[in-house]
């Protein structure tokens, strides 16, 4: 490829990632046009829940690394806040990932829009506000696509299980990038400090199992988080955060809208249009394996996040973090076996008018099309009601 087709083709990158950006931050400024303002971003609790306000506790990272550095004290206005760190999230996720595909000279066409317009990928974080999925995302990517140091793979891993315990099901996807990545030789294989990642993860795991829980009382953590984070108070049920960190897992197993009830309900079906483009997803990732054992690895790596039905009930939102690892793990391969043609690439591609895939709600599959239906027939029913 010459200096000019580079270029060229250098600009088509950017301008397809630039065009996904904007589509996702248009569904991330959706407060300009929802009766509900500010608050159409949900809970922001975990923006500005603090180690140093209540002792270690499952999913307070981040909110103890904003609190400490002052970060989350720019704005007066918490809300402000929170959508405007979720802008430079989603951002940062796009850029890494425009420039992953440059510096690997990724530059199909059909397969790029593929990824930036994924329903999972960056359009779905613009969508799913609330919660810490653009941070798990996030450092998985990073980890995924760029790091390969023993060391600095570690901490993005801790980093990770401390922002959100979910983060646990993207490990294989990563350590599958990291292993396969680094390429095993003997050497390596006999060095100790190479298992290092490993022994990391289950150290915290453990951490976030035996101490995850606060030992405040509810009372004094909402009371506190009151004064963190007034203009939030009493505007959702789960406001105050006090439910997702204090509460067991058997309190999420026992959940009405467990696997289970949605089987009962009839409700499954809904989950079948993401899961095919999971299911699409993973075919073509498997064409760039070499051999059975990797391509079985890989599998089991996509499908992890699947699991986490067991333990949570926003299931678009984790059949859309499985899509992600393989979305992910392509691009990874892609630039090992210099190759972007497949037959599934336009199939993947036309999944893309279903941006975004939904979140918390599994009779919205699809929210932004069914939002647009629900519009026009109501509109259609006041001018002919």
């Amino acid at each position: 490829m010459s200096g000019l087709e580079s270029a060229n083709s250098s600009k088509l990158v950017r301008l397809i990632f630039f065009s996904a950006l904007c589509f996702s931050f248009l569904l991330l400024n959706r407060w300009l046009f929802n009766d509900l303002g500010f608050q159409s971003y949900g809970r922001i609790w975990q923006l500005y829940a603090s180690y140093t306000d209540f002792g270690f506790f499952r999913r307070g990272f981040i909110g103890t690394l904003f609190s400490e550095t002052g970060i989350n004290s720019i704005f007066t206005n918490e809300y402000v806040f929170a959508i405007f760190v979720h802008h430079i999230a989603v951002a940062a996720i796009a850029l890494l990932t425009v420039r992953y595909c440059i510096k690997e000279k990724l530059a199909n066409p059909l397969f790029l829009i593929g990824i930036a317009f994924s329903p999972a990928l960056i359009i779905h974080s613009g969508y799913t506000t609330g919660s810490l999925d653009v941070f798990v995302l996030l450092f998985a990517l990073i980890n995924i696509l760029y790091i390969r140091t023993v060391c600095l793979f570690s901490l993005i891993l801790v980093a990770g299980i401390f922002t959100h315990e979910l983060f646990i099901f993207t490990l294989p996807a990563q350590f599958w990038a990291f292993y396969f990545g680094c390429k095993l030789n003997r050497r390596k294989i006999r060095n100790l400090t190479y298992y290092t990642p490993l022994v990391v993860s289950i150290v915290a795991i453990l951490i976030i199992v035996l101490y995850g829980r606060p030992e405040v009382p509810e009372r004094e953590f909402k009371d506190l988080m009151r004064l963190r984070i007034p203009n939030a108070f009493d505007k959702h049920p789960l406001w105050s955060g006090y439910f997702e960190v204090a509460s067991p897992v058997a309190d999420h197993l026992n959940s009405k809208t467990s696997l289970l009830s949605i089987f009962e309900s009839g409700k499954v079906f809904f989950l079948f249009p993401p899961l095919l483009y999971v299911i699409f997803l993973t075919l073509r990732v498997l064409q760039y394996c070499r051999g059975h054992g990797e391509a079985v690895l890989l599998v089991a790596s996509i499908s992890a996040p699947l699991l986490t039905s067991l333990v949570a009930t926003d299931l678009h939102r984790w059949i859309a973090m499985s899509a992600n690892m393989a979305l992910l793990l392509t691009l990874h391969l892609a630039a090992r076996e210099n190759a972007t043609m497949s037959k599934w690439n336009l199939p993947i591609a036309l999944f893309c008018v279903l941006a975004p895939f939904g979140a918390a709600e599994l009779e919205r599959p699809f929210p932004l099309h069914q939002f647009v239906l629900e519009k026009i027939k109501t509109d259609w029913l006041t001018i002919h009601g």
